[in-house]
C-alpha cells in the first residue's frame, strides 16, 4: 500500500494542472528610478527576492527573477552605470563612484534568482558595453544574460530609439556569449519593427507595450509579438501606471495577466512586474529599516536550468547540472517561523532533499542534515546515488522539513 501511495502521488504530479507549461521566468523589473518607491527609498535585496518568489508562485513551473537596470539614458545620448568605471573613459558613457549592484547580485545568488543586466545605451558602443557589464559580474551565479531596451538606442537621433539591424543583433549576441556562452541576449521595444529583421539566433524578445484599454488588448498585442518571433522565447512587461485604471479592478493583478498570457502565447519565456507599481501589488514593509518579511514557512524553487541536460542546453542556454534553491525561514518580529519556531525550536532545522524518478524510486540524496534558517542551494548533475547518468525524463524533487514537505517536477534530457 505504501508503494502504491507513492505511484498516486508521482502521477498526479505529473499530470498536474499547468505541467505541460514550459519553465519560465517570473519576476520584477528593477531600476534606480526612485520615485518609483516609497519615500524615494530603493528596496532591500529581499524585498526583490520576495517580489520574485512571490510572482513564480503564481505560475506552476516558473523559476523567480527579473530585469536589473545597471545604467539609465541620461540626454544628449549619455547612458549613466551604477557602478565605477575604473578608470575607464568612453563617448556617451558616465560611471557612479561606488557600485550599487555587487551586494544585490551577491544576495540573489544565495537566493537562487535569475537576473538579466540590461543597459539603457543611449550612444554609446554596444559592442563595448556588453563586454565591460558582464565581465564585472559574471561571477555571479543569478546572471544569466544581458539585455538591451532598444527603446534609448541612439534615442538623442532617433523618437523611439534606433532600429536593431541584422547584424548588430548577431554582433551583440555573439559578444554576450564570448564571456559565458550559457548566457542569453534579449532586445526589448514596444515595436516589432525596431527588432532585426530576420535574425533571431538564441535572443528573447520582450515586449513593454502599455496604453492598453483591457486585458483583453493586452493579450492581443503581446499574442502578435509572440507569434511574430516564434519558435524563439519571449517574455512581457506589465504593469505599468497608465494600465492601472483596468488591471486595478482584479484581485491579483499578476496572477491574471500572467494566466491570461501564458494560456494565449505557447512561447512566453518571461513575465516581470515593472518597478513603477511594484510597490502597490506587492507592499514592501520594510524598505527604510531593513529586509522586508519573507516567507514564514519553507519554499522550495523551481529548478533552474528546466529542462536540463547532462551535456547542456536548456531553453536560456547550456548547463550540465541543474541548480535547486530553498529557503528556510528565519523568525519575524514576533519570534515565529512555521510550526518548528511555534514549538520552540531553534532557527534551524534538519532538512532532506531528495530526488525521486516517475516511479517513485529514490535517485539520488542532495541533503540530508542540519541547515540554518535562509535560502540555500543544491546542484544536480543526472547522476544517481551510484555516480551513474540516469535516463531522460521526468523527476521529482523533495524537500523535507520539521514544518511540511515541499515537492516539484523537473525534465532531464539527453
Amino acid at each position: 500500500m505504501k508503494r502504491l501511495a507513492i505511484l498516486l502521488f508521482f502521477f498526479a504530479l505529473a499530470i498536474s494542472p499547468g505541467s505541460a507549461q514550459p519553465a519560465s521566468v517570473a519576476g520584477f523589473r528593477a531600476s534606480r528610478v526612485l520615485g518609483s518607491y516609497p519615500n524615494r527609498q530603493f528596496p532591500s535585496a529581499d524585498y526583490w527576492i520576495h517580489v520574485g518568489r512571490e510572482m513564480a508562485s503564481r505560475f506552476p513551473g516558473s523559476i523567480p527573477g527579473g530585469v536589473w537596470i545597471v545604467s539609465l539614458y541620461q540626454s544628449n545620448g549619455v547612458t549613466q552605470f551604477n557602478f565605477p568605471g575604473d578608470g575607464i573613459s568612453l563617448p556617451y558613457t558616465q560611471f557612479i563612484g561606488s557600485d550599487q549592484n555587487e551586494a544585490y547580485l551577491t544576495r540573489f545568488d544565495s537566493a537562487g534568482l535569475n537576473i538579466w543586466l540590461q543597459v539603457e545605451s543611449g550612444a554609446a558602443s554596444m559592442d563595448t558595453l556588453i563586454p565591460i557589464v558582464l565581465n564585472r559580474y559574471k561571477h555571479h551565479s543569478c546572471v544569466r544574460g544581458f539585455g538591451v531596451d532598444v527603446e534609448w538606442f541612439f534615442a538623442n537621433t532617433i523618437s523611439g530609439g534606433r532600429k536593431v539591424t541584422d547584424a548588430e543583433a548577431q554582433s551583440w549576441e555573439q559578444r554576450v556569449k564570448a564571456v559565458d556562452p550559457s548566457y542569453t541576449l534579449f532586445l526589448k521595444h514596444y515595436a516589432t519593427s525596431w527588432m532585426p529583421p530576420t535574425f533571431r539566433g538564441n535572443i528573447l524578445f520582450v515586449d513593454d507595450s502599455q496604453q492598453f484599454t483591457s486585458l483583453t488588448q493586452m493579450v492581443n498585442e503581446f499574442k502578435a509579438w509572440g507569434s511574430k518571433f516564434s519558435p524563439n522565447p519571449v517574455a512581457f512587461q506589465f504593469g505599468y501606471k497608465i494600465d492601472t485604471t483596468w488591471w486595478k479592478q482584479y484581485a491579483d493583478p499578476a496572477l491574471t495577466i500572467g494566466t491570461a498570457l501564458r494560456s494565449a502565447i505557447a512561447n512566453t519565456s518571461g513575465m516581470f512586474w515593472v518597478d513603477f507599481t511594484v510597490s502597490t501589488v506587492f507592499p514592501p514593509t520594510g524598505v527604510e529599516s531593513g529586509p522586508v518579511t519573507v516567507p514564514l514557512m519553507p519554499f522550495l524553487s523551481q529548478n533552474y536550468p528546466n529542462p536540463f541536460s547532462a551535456r547542456g542546453g536548456s531553453a536560456f542556454g547550456g548547463n550540465p547540472t541543474t541548480a535547486i534553491s530553498y529557503h528556510l525561514p528565519v523568525p519575524n518580529a514576533s519570534g515565529q517561523a512555521g510550526a518548528s519556531a511555534k514549538a520552540g525550536l531553534p532557527a534551524v532545522s534538519f532538512v532532506t532533499l531528495k530526488v525521486f524518478d516517475i516511479l517513485g524510486r529514490e535517485v539520488a540524496t542532495l541533503v540530508s542534515e542540519v541547515r540554518s534558517a535562509g535560502t540555500h542551494t543544491a546542484q544536480w548533475d543526472g547522476r544517481n546515488k551510484r555516480g551513474e547518468s540516469v535516463c531522460s525524463g521526468v523527476y521529482f524533487y523533495v524537500l523535507t522539513t520539521p514544518d511540511q514537505t515541499q515537492s516539484r517536477k523537473m525534465l532531464l534530457v539527453r
